[in-house]
């Protein structure tokens, strides 16, 4: 509806990114995020400098997914009530120049503005893909193979355990507050075969939901091969919380899913400690599979920011 037509445009609507070709032919992404008071975070267990180098990794987490690369570069809108302390304001910005430094992302402007009842931070960000190729989300066939680069429910448990009034950031904590773009993975990925990627901003089977929703495809997902760390053992027993279920559904992780034909495997697998947790296959939605083969209940698909209730 909103995509209109421009030669320079190569990917629209649809995807982490929108990838645009530049009057001197190289190609560079595009995207945009914002995180909002009482919705994406709560000062009452979020440190400001964490709230700053969060609001551009999750930008440049999209850039990954997309296969992309250093440089980039991020527009920054702040919007503050009238009570944000000065000493608030410069921990944000430092903690987005810390995350920066280590993702070769430079702020180059923005603006300031009032906002009447809730802080928010509004990132637009533009970076370089290398080369011809990308991965989207709309690429992915039946008979390929899904992998996942790290652990996944670490950041839902650690949100659970900041919120239980817990004042030491476990290894959890430290995951949700810090959250590490997997920029490096994505390119390599691309490189050595990979197809179609997203991030898991959402949980995992919703936003695998989306590859297969992009690529007019089912999944199935292997629930004894998600990966899940010790640490996120450890915390959902002290919580009282289901480890398959933070894997499954609980956001932020910012891992990425990945679709590869069946012989990249072991070359992405070697090189990039990828964890191969299902397959493409015909139909659509994605289903998830026991240790017998059989199909596993699940009631929700991941994080709906507007769905009622």
């Amino acid at each position: 509806m909103l995509e209109g037509a421009h030669e320079g445009l190569v990917c629209g609507v649809g995807d982490d990114t929108a990838v645009f070709r530049s009057v001197a032919g190289g190609l560079w992404a595009y995207t945009a995020d914002a995180v909002v008071e009482g919705v994406h975070f709560d000062p009452a267990y979020t440190p400001w400098h964490s709230l700053g180098y969060k609001s551009l990794a999750v930008n440049i987490s999209d850039l990954a997914s997309m296969g992309g690369s250093a440089p980039s570069f991020a527009l920054v809108v702040l919007g503050l009530t009238g009570d944000t302390e000065v000493e608030a304001v410069e921990e944000v910005y430092r903690g987005m120049g810390d995350c920066g430094k280590e993702y070769g992302c430079s702020v180059v402007g923005g603006d300031i503005v009032r906002s009447p009842q809730h802080m928010f931070i509004s990132v637009s960000l533009v970076g370089f893909i290398p080369g011809e190729d990308f991965l989207t989300r709309g690429a992915a066939t039946p008979g390929q193979v899904v992998m996942v680069t790290g652990t996944l429910g670490d950041s839902y448990l650690g949100l659970q355990w900041l919120m239980d009034g817990r004042k030491d950031a476990n290894v959890c904590a430290q995951r949700h507050l810090y959250p590490r773009p997997r920029l490096e993975e994505g390119r390599r990925a691309q490189e050595l075969g990979a197809v179609a990627a997203i991030d898991v901003s959402d949980g995992l089977l919703r936003d695998l939901g989306h590859i297969c929703e992009e690529s007019g495809v089912g999944a199935e997902v292997f629930l004894e091969e998600v990966p899940i760390s010790d640490e996120a053992v450890d915390t959902a027993r002290e919580l009282g919380e289901d480890t398959a279920a933070a894997a499954l559904f609980g956001g932020e992780d910012y891992e990425l899913v990945l679709v590869a034909d069946e012989d990249k495997v072991p070359a992405l697998r070697g090189k990039l400690g990828l964890a191969v947790i299902g397959r493409i296959t015909e139909g659509e939605g994605v289903t998830v599979l026991d240790t017998s083969g059989q199909r596993v209940d699940m009631r929700r698909t991941g994080y709906e920011h507007f769905k009622e209730g």
